[in-house]
């Protein structure tokens, strides 16, 4: 079975300026790496998110203040490192509407019950969006606006959702952490930016943290996710997410963990070795600001994805 890309080149037109790390260009290595390699597979393009959907996860105020206040030129700054366009509102929509979209996608061909991949091809990231405040480069909060419409289905029971960005999903783990039937695991340096993710947040039992130090390397990595995440969370999930970010990367600069190209298939294998298994995954991207690093990380990322839908 195929990955099925929801992508748009809509995503161009969030300008941020070319010194910011969260640029055009990321888009533009993205979508390189899937047309060189990937050009086989489904392609899907993104709708817009609805109002009800963003009220979801986002308070009312935030969400209209959002939409209505996108100047007519220029860029504007929701806080210092969060940085918007007068083109960037579509962009806003589709990364959330095209995450939900996602799920949509897997109830209308049938592929609950079965191995299949998604991944969202969005920009900007929006693990780190709060229900009323943008935060770390994003502005809507994707995983979380997709997970919480998932969750209303009754074919969905349980939710997980993995997060091995550098940075700790504040956003996400926020959202979910007094809901039992989503479960949030994150990896990430700590500490660090944006501050959360000890690994005493716990939520209502639904949170798994798991920190890292600055210089952690390959090895450490692997045995610290397998004792905090894989060893911890026991039990089955009708749907899985990742927030796929690849600023763990060795050569990313905006980090200090050291992981190398192969990492970001061997955490989406062992994930999809524990908790897949006729279940259909829907990734989601995050971070990663080095072109090598995120070219090849989402590289690896997205052959484990392929493997995993050849065993259906």
């Amino acid at each position: 079975m195929k990955i099925n890309f929801i992508m748009d080149d809509e995503y161009l037109n969030h300008d941020t300026g070319k010194s910011h790390p969260e640029n055009i260009e990321r888009y533009l290595i993205v979508k390189s790496l899937i047309e060189e390699k990937y050009s086989q597979h489904n392609f899907i393009k993104p709708r817009e998110v609805s109002l009800k959907e963003l009220y979801s996860i986002h308070q009312t105020e935030y969400v209209d203040n959002v939409i209505n206040s996108i100047p007519d030129k220029d860029f504007f700054y929701y806080d210092p490192d969060t940085i918007g366009s007068s083109t960037s509102l579509k962009s806003y929509l589709l990364a959330a509407g095209g995450s939900i979209l996602a799920f949509e996608e897997i109830i209308r061909m049938n592929y609950l019950k079965k191995n299949s991949s998604f991944f969202c091809a969005h920009r900007p990231p929006g693990h780190h969006a709060e229900a009323s405040k943008a935060m770390g480069f994003g502005v809507f909060n994707n995983v979380a606006v997709s997970a919480a419409k998932a969750i209303k289905n009754p074919n969905i029971n349980n939710i997980l959702i993995v997060d091995f960005d550098v940075h700790h999903g504040n956003g996400t783990q926020h959202s979910f952490e007094n809901n039992p039937n989503i479960v949030y695991a994150s990896s990430h340096q700590f500490p660090f930016y944006p501050g959360s993710g000890d690994i005493a947040e716990r939520g209502c039992g639904n949170i798994y943290n798991c920190p890292l130090e600055a210089g952690v390397n390959s090895k450490e990595f692997r045995y610290l996710f397998e004792k905090h995440i894989i060893s911890r969370i026991n039990q089955d999930f009708d749907l899985i997410y990742f927030s796929a970010g690849f600023d763990a990367h060795y050569k990313d600069p905006l980090a200090s963990i050291n992981l190398i190209d192969e990492d970001f298939y061997w955490v989406t294998d062992i994930v999809l070795n524990k908790f897949g298994g006729q279940t259909p995954v829907i990734s989601v991207l995050e971070g990663g600001y080095d072109k090598e690093g995120l070219k090849n990380g989402l590289d690896e990322h997205l052959k484990a994805l392929y493997e995993y839908n050849k065993n259906e």
